[in-house]
């Protein structure tokens, strides 16, 4: 390709977008407002459901009008959040900038990678989606380690205020970068009247959970997905337990993002060496590890166990987020060109839907209120492995018996 590949400029944009310089931080700043460890925990649950409210009217959106506008929605509602949390504090400021942050990763994880579907097919190279998901998703995660390494230094000197202007900045920065990118042309959805549209909602979503080719595997990724989510909202709450120093905190975002990013530009040839099915396998087996490993650490509650096992971790979640992009290669060969976003969208949703209800659900058991003694997070964890892996051996048998080919 050649150097003025817009697909570049959509990974610069996503590289400074995905600085996020609050996130190793994040439960201090909850504190701050009058949160508690629990509350972190129960909130960003919500925040996952409430993000399935806008994941499929938003790939709808991004078909009926414009990827590129939907992916610049997407980055103006993420610096609407920075501009709230600067401006006022409280525990609501807190509730509306999570709302915002959610309606942002609604509209950024329907439409990214159709937009790179849709350029790509206007470039007659489809058969690059996967490397080019791989690169962006490489992007988000180094932007996202980047911001991790100065983090903790400019949290212990300037508080959260310099964190979440640099946050503002950078996005700014990388909407306009967006509105420089093409609008490739793609197929419409045919509804006219917001009834039909309506309706050829509901019609996706039901064929898409109904294709054998995809379903299986989307609920699947979705699964994955929850576990990982549940191990990355427990870091911070797992290292203020074990009395670990700020500077921890941002060190284990690095190394999470660093191996995400890794994951993520290799994913083309982690597939050809592992195979589809088979790289579903090895990234179970590790997630399941990494159930022991959170078990481990929070029995012992000591930073130097805390950081060792969510090393193993994180090694885990490089895996998870390489098969959720092959998943997405995958869906994109089966998608419907008219309803190629929402499709995507359908998911995110499910993604979201079963991060939020796991999150929502350990909340309960580790504090179920009313003077009703909860589980340990160690018990916890121990409880939720368990049912996660009875899901992931149904499952990989019906895989396994439905799809041989691609064992």
């Amino acid at each position: 390709m050649k150097s003025s590949n817009p697909l570049k400029r959509l990974d610069i944009a996503c590289f400074l977008r995905s600085q996020l310089y609050l996130a190793p931080v994040l439960l201090l700043f909850y504190q701050q407002n009058g949160l508690s460890i629990a509350d972190f925990v129960l909130f960003q649950g919500i925040f996952q459901l409430t993000g399935i409210l806008f994941e499929i009217p938003c790939g709808y959106i991004a078909d009926v009008i414009s990827k590129k506008k939907v992916l610049i929605l997407a980055f103006f509602c993420f610096f609407m959040r920075a501009v709230l949390w600067l401006e006022f504090s409280g525990l609501y400021i807190v509730l509306l900038g999570e709302l915002f942050n959610a309606l942002s990763r609604a509209f950024l994880s329907g439409v990214y990678d159709s937009y790179i579907y849709d350029y790509l097919k206007n470039e007659n190279q489809t058969k690059k989606m996967l490397k080019e998901c791989g690169k962006t998703n490489f992007a988000m995660s180094s932007g996202a380690m980047f911001a991790a390494v100065f983090s903790a230094v400019l949290y212990d000197n300037f508080g959260t205020v310099v964190l979440l202007s640099l946050e503002l900045v950078l996005t700014l920065i990388s909407i306009i970068l967006l509105t420089t990118l093409p609008n490739p042309p793609s197929a419409r959805p045919h509804a006219q009247t917001l009834k039909e549209k309506f309706i050829e909602i509901k019609d996706t979503t039901i064929a898409t959970v109904k294709n054998p080719n995809i379903n299986i595997y989307i609920l699947y990724s979705a699964l994955l997905f929850s576990t990982t989510s549940l191990f990355c909202w427990c870091f911070q709450p797992l290292l203020t337990l074990s009395a670990a120093p700020v500077l921890m905190f941002s060190s284990i975002y690095v190394i999470n993002h660093a191996l995400r990013a890794g994951f993520s530009y290799y994913v083309n040839k982690l597939q050809k060496f592992f195979g589809f099915n088979r790289l579903l396998v090895v990234t179970t087996f590790l997630c399941l590890y990494s159930f022991a490993c959170m078990v481990l650490s929070f029995y012992f509650r000591m930073p130097n166990i805390a950081i060792t096992c969510l090393i193993f971790v994180c090694i885990g979640i490089g895996f998870q987020l390489a098969f959720a992009i092959a998943n997405i290669n995958h869906i994109h060969q089966y998608a419907n060109e008219e309803t190629r976003a929402t499709i995507s969208s359908v998911n995110n949703m499910l993604q979201q839907t079963l991060s939020g209800i796991s999150l929502i659900c350990f909340k309960f058991v580790i504090e179920p209120g009313d003077n009703i003694p909860g589980l340990s997070f160690s018990a916890a964890f121990l409880l939720f492995g368990l049912f996660y892996m009875s899901l992931f051996t149904v499952l990989s048998y019906i895989i396994f018996h439905r799809h041989p080919e691609k064992n």
